[in-house]
């Protein structure tokens, strides 16, 4: 490996050198994995340190070597590091700021293994966004106990109205953060923090302690409230320790606190791919800020205010529901964005200031990446009670139509321009930087900075799956016909549209109806959940019509297919929707979004839901079709993952398998097989079922038997033993099909098989 490498990070070159230095012996990691996992990782570091002056730990010659504590910038760093200077004289200290993947990039190959930050974000230097508890427990203590104390100190703090947020430190303590409004200054937060500390200490004093000296807490736990200071740092979230183990200071939610054994759990090895599948615990960590409990209310907006004359002028309250202003109590860190389904359906950007919302209407919705502009038109501000406004505006009125809070949260100036500002919004469904430039009299552009949490033209998300039911389930539900067809991922990206099977196969070309259907959907870009199907002349789904459909390739049998037999595609969820991702969003509120933004009358439906599950499953039942599907109304959407919010209740007993194997054909079937060998198709394991021999014709075997010759053949992968294993052929489990069958037998194999049809998946 040749000393330096140089390598393109974003915009800037980097020299990265010592690639195969080994800084973590025992957990055999050299500086290369440091780096690669520090540029990995950045989209959801930089989510929380961003804009905050950093310090460094830095161990060149690995953790055991010498190593040194960094709070100045380098003088001869590259121009492009940004930085930003506090304190006066003798202790000016110039910071690093984070600002891009390169920065982080740039600081590992300085060894810096550990990343340090302060509670502030530039340029709000003296008002920090959050407060830490650092709870630092002594050798002895057990770490059971040390979770113990943590998770007190949450219910202590939710007590005073507050939404804390905890993390290893990747060593033997916890942190404890609570995000709160810039309004305070360090020496007004000492005060609440003290309280605060105080009062938890007070109803622990046998484990806890705040006496700062060490030869005081031998045996207590320290409850450190120190680090809220201007010139404190604390370790950042996702940032490496020098520990044998290289572990990792772990965000985690409070559930998974409770469940954790060691912190060790988390290391370089793995918080990357749990990241990548459950996402970042602190995922709208600035949404949730409130103010100090024993500080003043925030400002009230005026009934009175000149700047609510317009809005006040354009409305009659005796017939619209729209708020009247009050003197609802705020800050000016709040905003909303409403989607607005007014003559044409677009949104409104609403950023608290001075006592009101000013207030932009964006047509196309936020920019989903850089370098992507959106008009903006500046429209008159609002009162501060239209943070919490919902509802319907009657027609003949200004702005008739639906309006719903599409998110909501806070949002910062993050720098001042002479034409405009950055800002940056902080909600459970967005944790993005954007710019808005002032061109002319209202018209202003809109343009994002970070790099978009999905990208629509590219992506490939996994279908949430759902669990089986034996009846029909009663409470907070809704209920859904289950379509019996090719469940169907659509990518809507301006003018374009992509239809992906679960199987993320490219089916857009086999359903040129739906490809022509476009403006039907009135959204700029969205990624759907949806089933496409066929159906006979009493609008019952025609399933095997469906599959033929979608393996038609020549474009005159595609197109013959199409006007013989029209496909719908039936939308039942949104995941991601005009710049925002919104999957964690309760089902009842995607389920409004997704109604809305489909236009009557073409090949795209909504899949249409209803209250009484008993009388929905007996209905379906009467038609002959499949079954239904219950969803709790709340339910968030979970890609790729089976969970009991969704279940499935169908009224034949059939079954989605993995074809695992086949048996020599005799007689007639010696040109295809004989019987297909079953395994389970929901399970991560190979799960035998038995096998299935009967519902075949001609066509179908040859069309099987092809199949099965394009599959590499394999050892047996199953553990029982067969009478008939010497005329079996064993195949990689690529293979689905749906069989129905009579019950389930003692040894776990179907009884009594018909083999359906096959599936792509």
């Amino acid at each position: 490996m040749p000393q330096f490498q140089l390598t393109q990070i974003g915009k800037h070159k980097i020299k990265l050198s010592n690639l195969d230095k080994v800084l973590f012996p025992e957990a055999h990691v050299i500086k290369a994995e440091v780096i690669q996992y520090y540029h990995q990782m950045t989209p959801v570091i930089l989510r929380h340190i961003k804009h905050r002056p950093l310090s460094f730990i830095r161990y060149p010659d690995g953790i055991y070597g010498e190593h040194f504590y960094q709070k100045n910038k380098q003088e001869w760093a590259p121009q492009w590091i940004q930085s930003v200077q506090i304190g006066k004289g003798e202790k000016k200290i110039d910071y690093v700021i984070a600002t891009d993947e390169a920065v982080l990039v740039w600081l590992a190959n300085l060894a810096c293994i550990e990343f340090h930050q302060s509670s502030v974000q530039n340029p709000n230097l003296t008002t920090p966004d959050h407060f830490v508890f650092d709870l630092d427990p002594p050798e002895t203590m057990n770490f059971n106990r040390i979770r113990e104390i943590a998770i007190s100190m949450g219910d202590h703090l939710r007590g005073y109205g507050y939404h804390p947020f905890v993390k290893t430190s990747g060593k033997k303590g916890i942190h404890v953060f609570v995000p709160i409004h810039r309004k305070w200054d360090y020496d007004t937060l000492k005060v609440t923090l003290k309280s605060l500390s105080e009062g938890f200490v007070k109803k622990h004093s046998k484990d806890c302690t705040t006496n700062i000296r060490k030869e005081a807490r031998t045996d207590k736990l320290f409850v450190d409230i120190v680090r809220n200071n201007l010139s404190q740092t604390v370790v950042c979230p996702y940032s490496l320790r020098a520990t044998p183990e290289c572990t990792v200071s772990m965000p985690l939610t409070w559930e998974e606190l409770e469940e954790l054994k060691s912190p060790k759990e988390f290391t370089i090895h793995n918080v990357p791919a749990k990241v990548k599948q459950d996402g970042d615990a602190w995922e709208g960590f600035g949404s949730k800020a409130v103010g100090l409990h024993d500080q003043e209310s925030g400002k009230a907006a005026s009934a009175q205010n000149p700047a609510l004359r317009e809005y006040v002028e354009k409305r009659d309250f005796q017939q619209t529901p729209e708020p009247t202003p009050g003197a609802r109590e705020g800050t000016d860190d709040a905003f909303v964005i409403h989607r607005h389904d007014a003559t044409r359906l677009h949104y409104d950007l609403r950023l608290s200031d001075n006592g009101v919302l000013r207030s932009w209407a964006v047509p196309k919705g936020l920019p989903p990446a850089p370098g992507i502009k959106r008009l903006a038109v500046e429209t008159e501000p609002h009162p501060m009670e239209y943070l919490d406004f919902e509802g319907e505006i009657p027609k003949g009125h200004y702005g008739a139509g639906d309006i719903w809070i599409f998110a909501r949260g806070n949002y910062r100036i993050t720098k001042q321009k002479k034409d405009g500002f950055y800002f940056k919004l902080e909600s459970p469904t967005i944790d993005q930087e954007f710019r808005i430039h002032h061109m002319k009299d209202k018209d202003w552009l809109l343009e994002r900075v970070d790099p978009p949490e999905i990208d629509v033209t590219h992506a490939q998300i996994e279908h949430m799956l759902t669990a089986t039911a034996s009846k029909v389930p009663i409470g907070d539900y809704i209920y859904e016909m289950k379509w019996d067809g090719i469940r169907t991922m659509v990518y809507v990206d301006e003018e374009d549209l992509r239809l992906c099977s679960r199987g993320k196969r490219d089916i857009t070309k086999q359903f040129p109806e739906l490809l022509k259907d476009r403006k039907q959907l009135k959204c700029t870009q969205a990624i759907l959940d949806g089933e496409i199907v066929v159906l006979d002349a009493q609008g019952k789904p025609q399933f095997k019509t469906t599959v033929g459909r979608m393996h038609k390739s020549n474009e005159h049998n595609i197109r013959t297919a199409m006007n013989a037999a029209p496909a719908y595609c039936y939308l039942f969820d949104v995941l991601y929707l005009d710049g925002c991702v919104v999957q964690k969003e309760p089902l009842h509120k995607r389920k409004a979004w997704l109604k809305s933004l489909i236009k009557p009358g073409g090949h795209f439906r909504y899949s249409e839901d209803m209250e009484d599950g008993n009388a929905l499953f007996e209905a379906t039942k009467k038609m002959g079709l499949e079954g239904i599907i219950a969803k709790r109304r709340d339910s968030i959407y979970l890609p790729g993952k089976r969970t009991e919010q969704w279940v499935k209740i169908k009224h034949r007993n059939d079954m989605t398998c993995r074809i695992i194997g086949y048996t020599e054909g005799q007689g007639d079937r010696r040109p295809y097989f004989g019987a297909l060998h079953l395994a389970d198709a929901e399970s991560e394991n190979l799960i035998y079922l038995g096998k299935v021999g009967t519902g075949f014709n001609e066509k179908l075997m040859a069309e099987i038997t092809t199949e099965l010759k394009k599959l590499k053949e394999i050892r047996k992968p199953i553990k029982e033993r067969l009478e008939d294993e010497k005329q079996t052929t064993w195949v990689e489990p690529l293979l689905y099909c749906d069989v129905q069958y009579a019950s389930v037998t003692p040894n776990g194999t179907l009884r009594e098989p018909v083999f359906l049809y096959l599936r792509e998946e």
